[in-house]
């Protein structure tokens, strides 16, 4: 009995360091390409959608591996098919302005609905790319209609999950003070701040 209490704690552990290494998202965070795709390849068979969002943009940004647009296409809309808004919104993308996949409106249109109600699930679970990309949508009038308060509120929980480029994004319209969003310059500094001291090379720039 003992021995089986002791098996069952070991895979337990076993169970926690994958869900930890999450496929291959902690490598690629850290920059660590050839590591991030070795497990993003194992976790997309496992039908894991942030392993195959990982695989797409690695292939996309030609990441340890030559850029290969087409098969960066097949790993979006597969993690998309899995259920990742992320990926979800890059296939909207795709249908709207690539030439990898022959440009369709309303499939476009289709994918940014399904991305939108994916991306403020992740988002409320904690997510800040997801945030940033659900703000997108609303600024953008991707799938949904253009709210810019919307977007900002999504805009600003991404910074404060600690997000650079969330903060970047906010930074960037108060100063511009585009898409119904008032200019601010004050606030935009704040937000180009805080940007570059989470690592966003471009808000560094703007001081």
């Amino acid at each position: 009995m003992k021995k089986l209490y002791i098996l069952m704690i070991m895979l337990l552990l076993i169970s926690a360091c994958s869900k930890a290494e999450d496929y291959g998202a902690k490598a690629f965070e850290n920059k660590d390409y050839i590591k991030a795709y070795a497990l993003s390849v194992k976790g997309c068979k496992d039908k894991n959608g942030e392993a195959c969002y990982i695989l797409a943009n690695i292939y996309n940004g030609g990441l340890a591996r030559q850029q290969d647009q087409l098969e960066a296409a097949r790993y979006y809309i597969k993690a998309c098919d899995i259920g990742n808004g992320r990926a979800c919104y890059m296939v909207g993308k795709l249908y709207s302005t690539s030439n990898i996949v022959q440009q369709d409106k309303d499939q476009s249109e289709s994918y940014f609905r399904k991305s939108n109600k994916i991306l403020i699930k992740e988002c409320s679970h904690g997510n800040a790319e997801s945030c940033l990309y659900a703000g997108a949508l609303y600024l953008y009038s991707l799938g949904v209609p253009h709210d810019s308060s919307n977007a900002m509120e999504f805009f600003e929980k991404s910074c404060q999950l600690n997000y650079g480029a969330g903060c970047y994004t906010i930074a960037y319209l108060l100063k511009q003070g585009t898409y119904d969003v008032a200019q601010d310059i004050n606030r935009a500094k704040t937000y180009f701040d805080k940007a570059c001291s989470l690592g966003y090379e471009d808000a560094c720039k703007e001081n």
